[in-house]
């Protein structure tokens, strides 16, 4: 017989049920890496908003990572790694430089961990590339079984174009931890972008990501890319549209699925995937360069540039922080300069460098770091040397080439010189002296499809014909959406049909 529960007790296990049904309503506790670079903050609040931030951070959505870590600096100001990310995660120019240096200043507050990031930064901004990698090296002696830090450091390496070292080293950082979504990505993004390529490769890779995060609209965009790149277009698109089915607010998932149309020939779609792009977008200024170049696909682009330019006095009408238009009319004006120099219209990119050069000087202002003032003052000096080698006036582009050298004397980057060789292979291919065209081609990125395609056409004018046809099967599918891929694609399959 079954034993009579008495009233009391009924009133107490309904209490212990309901105090259960709550508990397992809350959210789980997260716990930080006990083998990671430390963190430190006082309040577990915190902590659990800077955990949520970061995996979503490190799955490549920086924008919704930034409000969570907001919330943990609100929680806890002293909170020394939440600032870090939150600077990575800025909206702007202006933003970035306000959240680093509110980072730089917590240093009296960080751990060992923290403060080798910090000088890791401070070298960044000095352009010491060998002192960020040392600095970098030091935070793996120093935390042997972080992931984070070996992916930090095969950053480096690939920035030194150690490519073999850096993919080494990011495989290290998978085999500390198997389930850490960078260092997954990066190796990926690697085998996807520098040679050596292997596309299958980086589909694994990027498979293994939307393996252990389906519900990340990033993993489905970068397998899209894996299709992309293998030209299986169609199988592309359905990934960006399923990301954009993850998360509809997603900006990239519509662009990426705008250049998958407009590598297909549905230009019309592409704009509207454009459009929808930036609808979504934080300020409404997205995508606005790739629109422009669904013109160039179709063979005008001066409805190409007059789509920039419309654009760039659109956004500076709009109510938005003044450091995000700067940079969208920076972008619109350089694209502007590419299309005017490609087809040898040298009043109209003088226009254009003298748009850019106001805009520059904003840009230097609101970042404030060395690295950055030379770069951009080595970027302008290329400008100028391109509208003189345009225009017909070599010697003058060659004087103000050797500007470039004073500029970034101080860089120990491998390829700060890139903009002043392609100068000269410009001036050089244009006075029909391919040979010397091709040595300086041959220091710039060779994986860039608008250097390859120069390459291409000068080892045609050396009669190495079957050098110039494989770089043009290279670039036909490329299928990576750019300017410079924009002016050259249509002309490249022509070469190759003319070649049949």
């Amino acid at each position: 017989m079954f034993k009579t529960i008495k009233p009391n007790r009924i009133f107490l296990m309904a209490a212990i049920c309901l105090l259960m049904a709550c508990k397992t309503s809350e959210e789980p506790q997260l716990t930080y890496p006990a083998d990671e670079v430390p963190v430190q903050t006082e309040s577990d609040e915190a902590m659990q908003e800077f955990i949520k931030g970061l995996d979503l951070y490190d799955q490549g959505n920086p924008q919704k990572a930034r409000p969570l870590f907001d919330k943990a600096l609100a929680l806890d100001p002293n909170f020394v790694s939440a600032q870090m990310y939150r600077a990575f995660c800025s909206s702007s120019a202006k933003e970035w430089a306000e959240n680093r240096d509110k980072f730089l200043a917590m240093r009296e507050k960080g751990n060992e961990g923290e403060l080798l990031w910090m000088d890791m930064l401070v070298a960044g901004m000095e352009d010491n590339l060998q002192k960020g990698t040392d600095v970098s090296m030091q935070l793996t002696e120093k935390y042997p079984k972080s992931a984070r830090a070996f992916d930090n450091l095969a950053g480096y390496y690939n920035s030194m174009d150690e490519t073999a070292k850096a993919r080494e080293t990011w495989a290290k950082a998978m085999e500390l931890n198997p389930d850490y979504i960078p260092a997954i990505s990066a190796l990926g993004a690697s085998y996807l972008f520098t040679s050596p390529k292997d596309f299958t490769k980086a589909q694994g890779y990027m498979e293994m990501v939307v393996e252990k995060k389906p519900e990340s609209s990033q993993a489905q965009i970068s397998l899209g890319d894996c299709y992309r790149a293998q030209n299986d277009l169609n199988k592309a698109l359905a990934s960006y549209l399923k990301a954009a089915e993850l998360d509809p607010t997603n900006e990239v998932a519509f662009s990426k699925a705008g250049h998958a149309n407009s590598f297909l020939g549905n230009m019309d779609a592409a704009r509207k995937n454009y459009q929808d792009a930036r609808a979504v977008s934080e300020f409404g200024t997205g995508s606005i360069n790739f629109e422009a170049y669904t013109y160039l696909y179709e063979g005008d682009h001066e409805k190409a540039l007059a789509f920039l330019q419309d654009a760039a006095n659109d956004v500076d009408q709009m109510d938005i922080p003044e450091s995000n238009k700067t940079w969208t009319k920076m972008g619109c004006a350089a694209d502007c300069a590419v299309i005017a120099m490609h087809y040898g219209d040298s009043d109209h990119l003088n226009e254009f460098v003298e748009k850019m050069k106001p805009l520059r000087g904003q840009m230097i202002e609101e970042i404030g770091a060395n690295s950055f003032t030379a770069s951009q003052q080595a970027n302008m000096h290329y400008w100028e040397a391109m509208a003189s080698a345009t225009a017909g006036n070599f010697e003058e582009a060659a004087a103000t080439a050797e500007l470039i050298k004073a500029d970034m004397e101080s860089s120990d980057d491998p390829n700060k010189l890139r903009p002043y060789h392609r100068v000269h292979a410009f001036v050089n291919y244009q006075l029909e002296n391919y040979e010397k065209a091709l040595e300086h081609m041959a220091e710039l990125d060779q994986d860039n499809v608008y250097n390859k395609y120069w390459m291409a056409k000068a080892n045609k004018m050396t009669g190495n014909d079957e050098r110039a046809t494989t770089l043009l099967n290279e670039i036909a599918i490329d299928n990576f959406n750019s300017v410079g891929y924009a002016l050259i694609l249509n002309e490249t399959k022509e070469m190759l049909a003319s070649n049949n």
